[in-house]
């Protein structure tokens, strides 16, 4: 398997969140996970602040290893962020969704707790 840098413009990333029932059309940077010849999962980000992302998509077609491969692609997303000196990361989900405890095992905290939840990460200086 593969991980490519992309952006929201590649037909394989719009017709991979199409299956989901999902476009993204928003400037964006864009990891797809290939495995041979097809797209098997992705994560992407937008700006959410001038200082700050906002992860909005995290598909894996995989059931056995989709928590393992969710944290590699969120763990690469924080690391383009980081060389791009964002100093921290913003995900919204629903009060019921199954990646907060992959978000909480990497750190992320709720910070708002309404309809939907806001989680924030800071990222730390190696400073």
């Amino acid at each position: 398997m593969e991980i490519i840098v992309t952006d929201e413009r590649d037909e394989r990333f719009i017709k991979y969140c199409q299956s989901f029932g999902c476009v993204l059309d928003e400037p964006q940077v864009v990891l797809l996970l290939v495995n041979y010849d097809s797209v098997s999962g992705c994560a992407s980000f937008k700006v959410y602040d001038s200082e700050s992302i906002e992860i909005i998509s995290l598909f894996v077609d995989s059931v056995k290893n989709r928590e393992d491969i969710s944290y590699k692609l969120i763990k690469q997303l924080e690391k383009i962020a980081i060389d791009f000196d964002f100093k921290s990361s913003y995900v919204y989900l629903q009060k019921d969704d199954a990646l907060l405890d992959i978000f909480e095992k990497l750190d992320y905290k709720i910070i708002k707790n309404d309809d939907e939840l806001l989680i924030k990460k800071e990222f730390r200086s190696l400073i």
